[in-house]
């Protein structure tokens, strides 16, 4: 199917630009690849910002021909439409219209990363001139004049009007002017600056790169309704939502739809470009974004049956002679809508169930990834735990053998004389004693073997009211054996009258088993005199959390390390499958949890350090 006129001059040149490295003559096996991109600054600014995910979708995907489409919200919606492109990136709100419009469907959201922090999140700022002395807040927009890039622009006016609602500020009665630029949110901050509009708002984050890049001095700005947000890197005047999600079209063959998704997620962003490609992170929830668009009547909440019947009284009140045929026809639009309503509900309820089977797909996988991880560590512990086992096997042999010795002795001597009792009764108060012994030490084999199907278990998590010392003294116990034979003295420094945790017992004991090998592994290179591993409990926050520390006397961890530590897939060891961190993460943070790493790289080791919410049991009565 050829693309209309309007995106073939974009497509075209994308096409040249960005190509796959087909097959001479430009034909490949599985075709074409087309994804329409919001090209909120322009359409150039547009190429260079996403032809890096494009190179590397090429190389992912190398039987089609990767084709970047930018477009304005209005070309977007047409393309969309008309099934002319067969994925999308947009801003959140521009996400919302198209779902409930078109049934399109997430499959990533962007993860941006400034100044080392990454983050799946974006906002808006409302700003004026520094000298304008008589705007200092955002009730004071009152009788201004107003601008912004598009009545339906997410981080571009929507953020903002929500914000605005909130200080009493409507901006379609209050202010003096509101106007709308289009097409580069540029020119907005530019005004602002030159004298041409009062304020303005825009995407967060776009003033710093327009800084950046030497268009504008922040100093001549003042943000209004500042929001301080922690590890959020830019001028901000609201709440944060998710960011950009990827998504696919429901023209869009599944198959593809998930070895797209398969190569944003990391798998197959590989080669030349990846590392400058945007990066992104499992579809993230939009609830958020909903409710924006619930509070300001948007989108899929803009048609209402009284807000309707509000509107048609209003228009033909001028009009009385009219008023039965103006009832019929509130009627029939009454019905109509409820039909709409009805019909637009059900397609809802659809996508939410198609959402929410993707979610528990995805913690399948992540379930699958732990066992995996599991597996692994247990394969590597499998010659120091056969040692163990060995030990009390190997006694159980020696004291049945002792047995059948001394009953074999016991029926060659006569036992018709009183001494010859006596001694008859020593010796089977002796073999009583071994017995017992073969039992405690078949027990204790049996501990291992219990303790390992426990570790190794896979089902469904079940969490229960844990002590998180016992989790501690338990995997200081499995990791004994490998800690011995690496010279590596363990030390417990457990924290009395710890609250509880909700939680599930294995998933945190693989999370202090993985920090404690990466600990042992981590002190392999300093003298074995050393070598300290440390393992810490205590109370935080008043009695509201438990915090968890591994600490070890290692080398420490340079700078460029630590920020990819908890990415999937990145290790520094030689034989390392790179999920180990990962893995600890997500756990800890589903369970309520927060985990973090301090390390320095001058020789004092490295301390990993995780909290969770203390249990309270619900009160009685």
């Amino acid at each position: 199917m050829p693309l209309p006129a309007f995106l073939r001059p974009a497509a075209l040149a994308c096409a040249l630009f960005l190509g796959s490295g087909a097959p001479a003559g430009g034909v490949t096996p599985e075709g074409e690849i087309r994804i329409g991109v919001l090209a909120f600054r322009g359409a150039e600014q547009a190429v260079e910002t996403w032809s890096p995910t494009v190179t590397a979708l090429a190389r992912a995907l190398p039987r089609h021909d990767i084709v970047l489409v930018p477009l304005d919200l209005n070309e977007m919606r047409e393309a969309v439409a008309d099934a002319q492109v067969d994925f999308v990136a947009t801003n959140p709100g521009h996400y919302v219209e198209l779902e409930a419009g078109h049934g399109i469907t997430r499959i990533a959201t962007l993860e941006t990363t400034d100044r080392g922090t990454p983050r799946a999140a974006v906002g808006s700022v409302i700003f004026t001139r520094a000298d304008n002395a008589a705007i200092g807040t955002l009730g004071d927009l009152k009788g201004t004049v107003f601008e912004a890039v598009d009545e339906r622009a997410f981080g571009g006016f929507q953020i903002g009007w929500r914000e605005m609602k909130a200080a009493g500020v409507d901006p379609f009665d209050d202010l003096d002017l509101l106007r709308f630029t289009g097409f580069p949110l540029d020119s907005i901050v530019l005004h602002v600056r030159d004298g041409l509009a009062d304020a303005g708002t825009v995407r967060a984050c776009l003033m710093e790169e327009m800084a950046a890049e030497g268009k504008i001095d922040m100093a001549d700005f003042r943000i209004l309704n500042p929001q301080p947000v922690a590890e959020f890197p830019c001028a901000l005047s609201s709440r944060l939502y998710p960011d950009w999600p990827f998504a696919k079209l429901r023209h869009t063959d599944r198959a593809l739809a998930k070895r797209v998704a398969i190569a944003l997620l990391g798998q197959g962003l590989e080669g030349p470009g990846a590392a400058e490609a945007p990066q992104w992170t499992v579809p993230l929830n939009y609830q958020p974004v909903h409710d924006l668009y619930y509070d300001l009547r948007l989108g899929p909440f803009a048609m209402e049956p009284g807000d309707v019947l509000a509107e048609m009284a209003a228009e033909y009140w001028e009009w009385p002679a009219a008023l039965a045929a103006l009832l019929l026809l509130a009627a029939a639009a009454h019905v109509r809508t409820e039909h709409m309503v009805t019909r637009r509900t059900a397609e809802l309820h659809a996508e939410m169930e198609e959402r929410r089977r993707a979610q528990e797909e995805a913690q399948l996988r992540l379930a699958e990834l732990a066992h995996v991880s599991r597996q692994s560590t247990m394969g590597e512990l499998a010659a120091g735990l056969a040692h163990e086992i060995n030990q009390p096997l190997a006694a159980i042999t020696n004291y049945a053998n002792g047995c059948i010795r001394r009953m074999e002795q016991q029926d060659a001597r006569p036992h018709n004389s009183p001494d010859g009792a006596l001694a008859l009764r020593a010796e089977n108060a002796e073999i009583l004693a071994a017995i017992r012994q073969i039992v405690a030490q078949a027990q204790r084999a049996a501990g291992i073997i219990q303790n390992i199907r426990a570790f190794l278990r896979k089902g469904e998590a079940a969490r229960t009211p844990i002590d998180m010392n016992r989790i501690l003294r338990d995997a200081a116990a499995l990791l004994a054996v490998e800690a011995r034979h690496n010279g590596v003295m363990l030390r417990l420094k457990l924290g009395e009258n710890l609250p509880d945790v909700l939680a599930d017992r294995v998933q945190l004991e693989q999370v202090v088993v993985n920090l404690m090998r990466n600990g042992i592994d981590a002190l392999k290179h300093v003298p074995e005199q050393e070598r300290r591993l440390d393992l810490r409990s205590a109370v935080e926050e008043d009695g509201r959390a438990v915090l968890v520390s591994v600490r070890d006397t290692g080398p420490g961890l340079p700078p460029e390390v630590r920020g990819h530590l908890f990415e999937p897939f990145f290790t520094t060891k030689a034989t390392g499958m790179g999920l180990g961190l990962s893995i600890s993460q997500n756990i800890v943070e589903n369970h309520g949890g927060w985990i973090g790493i301090d390390s320095d790289p001058a020789g004092t080791g490295t301390t990993v350090a995780f909290t969770l919410p203390a249990w309270r049991p619900a009160a009685s009565g």
